[in-house]
C-alpha cells in the first residue's frame, strides 16, 4: 500500500518521468526508490520558492525605502545649509582689483564696502649670517640663549660642527628660528639664522655671555660701538655744488637762498639700516617782492579856449603823448618741499618734507626713508629749489635708535620690517603681511608694494548663497522624480500581461510625503515686505515661467531663475533670508520659513530613532528576517521529510525481502508434500 501511494502522489503531481532504475542495498526489486524520494521531496519544497519570492520583493522594498530615506536626508541637510547659523545669506567675500599685490578673506560679520589700499610696504623676518667657519671646527658645548625680540629661545647645543649647531637650533627653536647651512668654499660654512615671524618686534639679539662668546668666534654677532651724530653747523663742512656762494651759515644755521644745494660732508660714514634716524630742524620764510613805484606821468592836455572881445578861440592840442612804461606781470613762484637728498652718481633723491612753516620744526625719518640702495653715505645734499623762498636748516642729529653700543648682528642680511599700508589715506603698520585687525571682518594678505591704490571690494558671496539655493532645489526634484519613478502604474499594452506597478505604488506614506513637499514650497511665509514678498516664485523659483504646459509642469519639479534671485537678493537680502527661516516670536530660536518647514518635517521621516522612514526600513527588515527563518524552517522539514521516506523506503523493502523469502520457504514446502 506505501508503495501505491507514493507512487500514486508522485504521478498526480505530474512530475513522474520513468527513471533509470536502483536499488536500495538489500533490495532486488527493479524500482527507483531515489528517483521516487526526490521527486517527493521536490513537490514539498515548491513552498519555499514563495518564500523567496516574498523575501527578494521584501529586498527590494527595503533597497526602495533606504534609497528614498537618503535622498530625504540630502534634502534636509540642504534645507539645515539655509538658515540659522549654516545660513549662507550673511557669508561675505573680498575681492582685489590686483591679486598679485593683496588679496583678502570675509568674514560674515564684515560690512559690504569698497576700500583704496596702497601697499607701501611688506613685513620681512630678520636674516643674519656668520663669518665662514671651518667645517672641521669642534664647537663646545653649552646651552644656548637667543632672544627673538622679547622670547628667550634656549638650545641645548651638544658641541660639533657649525652643521650641527643648525641641525640643534631647527629641532629645539623651530618655532621661532630657521638655521640653514651654505658652503661658501670647500672646506667652510657659513650659518644663516633668520626668524621665523616677521616685524621689528622679532629683532634676534643674544645677551648670555656664554652664547656671545660663541657667537662671536663664528663672526655672527659683535659688539657694537654705537654712535651719534649732533652737530651744530659750521662752514667748514659744506660744499657748494651750484655756482656762486649762495648759501650762508651763521650760529648754527645753515640758510640757503633760491637755487642754492650744498653738500653737508659727515664725519664718518653713516650706515644705512633702520634702527638709524635723521633729526633736522627747518623752516621757511618767503621772500617780499620788492614793490615797484610806479612814475605818475604829468597829464598834457590843450590850454583851452581864449576869449577875446566876444569871439571865442578854441585852444590847441599837446603836441606829443607820453606813453606810460608798462609793468610785466611777475612768473609763478616755484614751491618745492624736497629740501633734503642723497646724490645718486650726479642723480639728486630728494626726500619732501610736509608742512614746512616759517617757524622752526622738527622733522624725524628713518634714513632708509631717504635711502636703500646703498650700504652706507658719508655726505648728504641741503637744497633750496624754490624761487620765493628762504630755507633755514639747524640742529642736525643722526641717532642709531639700538643701544649706543652694545651686541648686534655681525652681518644683517635682512633687516626685520614691518607691514605698511595706506587705506583709504590713513596709514596702518603692522609686525605681520596678514593684517586681521584694519578693516573689521576681513583679512588681508600682503603679497607686494604697489605705487597706485588697489580697490578691495566686500560683498555678500552671491555665487555661494545662489549655489546653496540651487542645491536645495535640486536636491528637492530629486526626491520628487524618485517617488514620481516608483509610484506610477504604467500599462503593458498587452490584455494578458498586468500593469506594472511601482515598487511604492498605493504606498499612502510615501504619497504623502511628496504633498507635503510641495505645500511647503508653495506656501507663503512672513518677512518685513509681507505680502509683497513671501513666496519662493516672488524670488525666481517656481515650477516654471507663466504660461507653462501642464506636461511642463505636471511632474511638480522646481527651477531657479538665478538671475532674478540674485537681483532680489541684492535689494531685499534681510527679508529673503527671512523667507527661509525666521525667528517670529522673538525668542531668538527659527521657527518659520521655507528650509525651516523643510528640515522640520523631513525629520519626522529620517530621524534615527522616530524616524517613519527609518521605522519602516526596521520593520521590512524584520520580515526579511522572517522569511529567512521560514526557508530554513522549511529546509529542516525537508531533510526529515527525507530521512522519513528514506526509512518507510527501507521498512517497505525489508517487508517485501521477508515475505518473497516466505514465498520461497512455502514454494519449497509444498514441492516437498508434492513428492510424497
Amino acid at each position: 500500500m506505501f508503495i501505491e501511494e507514493a507512487l500514486g502522489e508522485v504521478l498526480l503531481s505530474g512530475a513522474f518521468v520513468m527513471p533509470q532504475i536502483y536499488n536500495l542495498p538489500g533490495t532486488s526489486n527493479n524500482i527507483d526508490i531515489k528517483g521516487i524520494i526526490d521527486k517527493l521531496v521536490k513537490v514539498e519544497s515548491k513552498r519555499i520558492d514563495t518564500y523567496k519570492i516574498e523575501k527578494d520583493h521584501l529586498n527590494k522594498k527595503k533597497s526602495a525605502l533606504v534609497e528614498l530615506n537618503n535622498k530625504l536626508k540630502s534634502l534636509d541637510e540642504a534645507a539645515k545649509n539655509l538658515y540659522g547659523f549654516r545660513s549662507p545669506f550673511e557669508d561675505k567675500v573680498a575681492v582685489s582689483s590686483d591679486e598679485d599685490v593683496l588679496t583678502a578673506t570675509a568674514a560674515r560679520v564684515a560690512v559690504p564696502s569698497e576700500i583704496n589700499i596702497k601697499v607701501l610696504q611688506l613685513a620681512q623676518n630678520e636674516r643674519i649670517v656668520s663669518d665662514p667657519v671651518p667645517d672641521d671646527k669642534i664647537l663646545k658645548s653649552l646651552p644656548i640663549h637667543i632672544n627673538v625680540g622679547k622670547k628667550d629661545v634656549e638650545v641645548d647645543f651638544e658641541g660639533g660642527t657649525i652643521s650641527e649647531l643648525a641641525d640643534s637650533i631647527n629641532k629645539q627653536a623651530k618655532d621661532y628660528l630657521i638655521a640653514k647651512i651654505a658652503k661658501n668654499t670647500e672646506n667652510s660654512s657659513v650659518l644663516i639664522l633668520e626668524t621665523k615671524n616677521t616685524g621689528e618686534k622679532y629683532r634676534l639679539s643674544v645677551n648670555d655671555n656664554s652664547s656671545l662668546e660663541l657667537f662671536k668666534k663664528i663672526g655672527l654677532f659683535y659688539e657694537r660701538k654705537g654712535f651719534s651724530i649732533q652737530t651744530g653747523f659750521t662752514a667748514d663742512k659744506f660744499t657748494p655744488i651750484t655756482p656762486g656762494n649762495r648759501h650762508v651759515v651763521k650760529d648754527g644755521v645753515l640758510l640757503l637762498n633760491p637755487g642754492s644745494k650744498v653738500y653737508y660732508n659727515f664725519d664718518e660714514s653713516i650706515p644705512i639700516k633702520d634702527s638709524i634716524y635723521v633729526s633736522v630742524k627747518i623752516r621757511v620764510k618767503d621772500l617780499a617782492l620788492k614793490e615797484q613805484k610806479v612814475f605818475e606821468w604829468p597829464e598834457l592836455s590843450g590850454i583851452g579856449k581864449v576869449k577875446i572881445k566876444d569871439i571865442e578861440i578854441e585852444g590847441g592840442k599837446p603836441l606829443s603823448t607820453i606813453k606810460e612804461k608798462e609793468v610785466k606781470e611777475s612768473q609763478k613762484p616755484v614751491i618745492d618741499n624736497g629740501v633734503l637728498a642723497v646724490d645718486l652718481d650726479g642723480k639728486l633723491q630728494k626726500k619732501i618734507i610736509p608742512d614746512l612753516s616759517e617757524e622752526f620744526k622738527e622733522y624725524k625719518f628713518k634714513i632708509t626713508d631717504l635711502i636703500q640702495s646703498r650700504p652706507s653715505i658719508d655726505k648728504i645734499v641741503f637744497l633750496n629749489d624754490n624761487t620765493n623762498r628762504e630755507v633755514e636748516i639747524k640742529d642736525l642729529k643722526v641717532i642709531d635708535t639700538e643701544a649706543g653700543g652694545g651686541i648686534s648682528p655681525k652681518h644683517i642680511v635682512q633687516q626685520p620690517k614691518n607691514s605698511i599700508i595706506d587705506v583709504d589715506g590713513i596709514r596702518v603698520e603692522r609686525d605681520s603681511n596678514e593684517i586681521k585687525d584694519v578693516i573689521k571682518g576681513v583679512t588681508l594678505d600682503l603679497k607686494n608694494t604697489s605705487k597706485d591704490p588697489i580697490h578691495l571690494q566686500v560683498d555678500r558671496d552671491y555665487e555661494k548663497i545662489t549655489k546653496k539655493i540651487v542645491e536645495l532645489i535640486e536636491k528637492y526634484n530629486d526626491v520628487l522624480k524618485y517617488i514620481n519613478e516608483n509610484t506610477k502604474i504604467s500599462a503593458t499594452g498587452r490584455l494578458t500581461e498586468k500593469n506594472k506597478a511601482g515598487i511604492f505604488s498605493g504606498d499612502m506614506t510615501v504619497s504623502g510625503i511628496k504633498t507635503k513637499l510641495q505645500l511647503i514650497m508653495m506656501n507663503p511665509y512672513p518677512t518685513d515686505r509681507g505680502r509683497n514678498l513671501n513666496l519662493l516664485a516672488q524670488i525666481g523659483i517656481s515650477m516654471g515661467k507663466t504660461g507653462s504646459s501642464w506636461n511642463e509642469i505636471k511632474g511638480g519639479y522646481l527651477q531657479v531663475d538665478e538671475d532674478k534671485f540674485i537681483d532680489a537678493f541684492k535689494r531685499f537680502p534681510d527679508e529673503i533670508k527671512q523667507l527661509f527661516g525666521s525667528d517670529t516670536n522673538n525668542d531668538m530660536v527659527i521657527d518659520n520659513g521655507v528650509a525651516y518647514s523643510l528640515d522640520k518635517t523631513l525629520k519626522g521621516y529620517t530621524h534615527p530613532q522616530t524616524g517613519i522612514i527609518t521605522y519602516r526600513i526596521k520593520n521590512t527588515d524584520n520580515e526579511i528576517k522572517d522569511q529567512d527563518k521560514k526557508i530554513d524552517d522549511w529546509n529542516q522539514h525537508l531533510d526529515d521529510y527525507r530521512k522519513e521516506l528514506e526509512r518507510k523506503f527501507t521498512v517497505m523493502q525489508e517487508a517485501l525481502h521477508e515475505l518473497d523469502s516466505n514465498k520461497r520457504s512455502i514454494e519449497n514446502f509444498n514441492k516437498q508434500l508434492g513428492g510424497k
